[in-house]
């Protein structure tokens, strides 16, 4: 009965945490579904993710199936963006350029999380020397616009998909540094914190084990707000030939390859450009969503 007793009692403690953390997601859930423009977003989100997921069976074409004879068509039954200057559905390449766009956004983001919580963790954490010398650098970064960044990165590596996502990360890392720096040095002094060095927990254990879980709600507003931001530069990167090369259905290289058309076929612009802003409105809405949500001086 005893050891029923302590196992019970040990086992409380979990139970309480697990309760308090359901009870914080199901506030933090009902928060953000307060939000009509939030919701708005997430849907045309969750609708631009599942397009890309299943884009073979929804493009009736593919991307570089082309009839010279159909070219210039207008949106019609058929197809019902029209085609472009070699004949291809236009429909079909916006379907599948949601799955480069959305893989490098996300990609790149995921990239720029990882280095960022590192070297603004370090830097937060030790302060003194190491962090004077980490955010000096960080801070030259940031004063370098991103997308300039981004393009001198991208013009030293070349064209392609894989230089595309680096050269866009880099240009991302200084803000998620400085995003968990701040939030490591409100913590990293607190009771909890000090518990852990006095039971003899390493420096990376409390890092990743007790500062960061707590640093993880400004990181993940970030992080959407950064992901149209990337899907913005990669479009733009493509539109001068820094990105993803032809024939693969980028947004900003469809952008690119349409502009010499702009006052005679209007399909080859509107269409990828539409898709450009409906990605980014819906990751910059539920990014301001997210934001509201789950800060906690909000609480009714």
């Amino acid at each position: 009965m005893k050891s029923e007793k302590r196992a019970r009692s040990a086992q409380a403690p979990d139970d309480i945490y697990a309760l308090r953390k359901n009870s914080q997601l199901k506030e933090i859930a009902g928060r953000l579904f307060k939000n009509r423009i939030a919701v708005l977003g997430l849907v045309i989100l969750t609708v631009l993710i599942l397009v890309a997921i299943f884009a073979d069976q929804i493009a009736p074409y593919g991307y570089d199936d082309q009839l010279l004879s159909r070219k210039f068509l207008l949106p019609c039954p058929e197809h019902i963006m029209g085609t472009d200057n070699f004949g291809r559905d236009i429909f079909s390449r916006v379907v599948y350029g949601s799955r480069i766009s959305l893989q490098v956004g996300l990609i790149s983001m995921g990239f720029a999380i990882i280095a960022g919580c590192l070297v603004g963790s370090v830097a937060g954490y030790y302060s003194g020397l190491v962090d004077n010398l980490i955010m000096r650098i960080v801070d030259i970064m940031l004063a370098i616009p991103s997308i300039l960044l981004a393009i001198s990165i991208a013009a030293a590596l070349g064209p392609g998909l894989q230089n595309l996502m680096i050269a866009i990360s880099i240009g991302s890392v200084p803000q998620f540094a400085r995003i968990v720096r701040a939030s490591i040095l409100t913590v990293k002094e607190q009771e909890y914190i000090e518990a852990a060095r006095a039971i003899g927990a390493s420096d990376a254990r409390i890092i990743i084990s007790h500062i960061l879980p707590n640093c993880i709600a400004p990181i993940i507003v970030q992080a959407t707000l950064g992901v149209g931001n990337a899907i913005l530069s990669a479009a733009g990167l493509s539109f001068i030939g820094l990105g993803v090369r032809p024939p693969v259905p980028e947004w900003g290289t469809m952008l690119s390859a349409g502009r010499q058309y702009i006052r005679d076929f209007w399909p080859m612009l509107v269409f990828p450009g539409l898709a450009i802003m409906l990605t980014v409105f819906s990751l910059n809405v539920l990014g301001d969503g997210l934001r509201d949500a789950l800060d906690p001086r909000l609480k009714s």
